[in-house]
């Protein structure tokens, strides 16, 4: 089967998620197309052989472009322990640089890094990667930089990030981007102190600095525990019933103070609208990094609660104060139990956020 039941799967979902649940429209100023001055990579995974992460990045402009790259460590000091207040997010950085010259493309497997000898793939060299332990999840983010080291917003970067298993199997997503803004009335000042969306405030004197984080993220996905009718349908062997589908949502808050180890911290709200347009909602507390199995973050996201196949889920901040949130979706589709094909997403943005982010870089950036 391979991902083929994956891409019919969504076929039949986005058919009846386009006659019952409408979207509205959709508008927010990050860009998982375009090039931009702040690329995030929401879920990285390194434990090879097991799972890998090939991180691309390319530079979109014909000059030679700079960016400082910060891996966030999400995982928990007990992994085997679900997450609590004594058993959260570690949220260390390892940061590292980076140049491409003109129009070049970049690449690296997350446990091997680049400039390691032999486990350095081939290419131009970007500049010394440090390859990640055994067990590292998290978050990779990228700030385009001078060349003396200063953010600048030239909006010269686009990546893609793919997981991959031993196996074979794939996901991947494009890296979201934050456009600089580079009209006279916002303008980068080169500190450490990033102004995403807002206005003028005591962190941001002179207001925004990027495009804002968008106030609402938006998904299409099946009910947890949900059957894959494509699996079903055409599964050697399989008669109704022997398939189920999996989600995971992976989020970053906008905010981070990267110099105090403050990590982002934010009440995720979700409010999730079947098929037959009924709404249930809950909440989760997202601190530096999070993946969720939905069916584990509450029994409302399963099918049999929902009432449906499939949903379309509202994620936001629960209050205006707190940071604004970036992510991505991952779906495993099982067959008898056992993974047949994983597929990630992109989550659709709606609207911004009025207050704004900051990120606040570590000293000597």
């Amino acid at each position: 089967m391979g991902c083929t039941s994956g891409a019919i799967g969504h076929g039949g979902r986005a058919i009846i998620l386009a006659l019952v649940v409408a979207a509205g429209t959709v508008r927010a100023d990050v860009t998982t197309e375009g090039s931009s001055s702040i690329l995030v990579f929401p879920k990285v995974i390194s434990n090879a052989p097991a799972i890998d992460t090939i991180i691309q990045i390319s530079n979109t402009s014909n000059s030679m472009a700079y960016a400082r790259c910060l891996y966030v460590n999400g995982a928990l000091p007990n992994p085997s322990a679900p997450p609590s207040p004594g058993n959260s997010p570690q949220c260390q950085e390892v940061d590292f640089d980076i140049f491409l010259t003109k129009q070049q493309p970049t690449h690296w497997v997350v446990s091997a890094g680049r400039g390691n000898g032999s486990t350095a793939p081939a290419g131009f060299d970007p500049g010394l990667i440090p390859p990640m332990w055994n067990g590292f999840t998290g978050e990779l983010i990228c700030i385009e930089e001078d060349s003396s080291g200063a953010p600048l917003n030239g909006n010269h970067f686009k990546g893609e990030a793919t997981i991959v298993t031993a196996d074979g199997d794939a996901s991947k997503y494009n890296g979201i981007g934050i456009l600089g803004l580079n009209t006279d009335s916002n303008v980068n000042n080169g500190d450490d102190t990033l102004c995403l969306g807002g206005g003028v405030t005591p962190s941001c004197p002179t207001g925004a600095e990027y495009n804002a984080c968008p106030d609402t993220l938006i998904v299409n996905h099946f009910g947890a525990g949900a059957t894959d009718p494509a699996i079903d349908e055409f599964a050697a062997g399989c008669s109704t019933g022997c398939s189920s589908v999996r989600t995971e949502v992976t989020l970053v808050p906008c905010t981070e103070d990267f110099e105090n180890q403050i990590p982002g911290q934010a009440v995720v709200q979700f409010v999730i609208t079947n098929e037959f347009e009924e709404v249930f909602s809950t909440s989760s507390t997202l601190t530096c990094w999070a993946n969720w199995d939905l069916g584990v973050v509450n029994p409302v996201f399963k099918e049999a609660i929902l009432g449906s196949r499939f949903a379309q889920t509202r994620m936001y901040s629960a209050t205006p104060d707190q940071p604004g949130i970036l992510g991505v979706m991952e779906e495993f589709h099982l067959l008898s139990g056992a993974n047949e094909s994983r597929d990630a997403l992109n989550l659709h943005g709606e609207d911004d956020r009025p207050d704004g982010d900051v990120i606040v870089l570590p000293g000597g950036f």
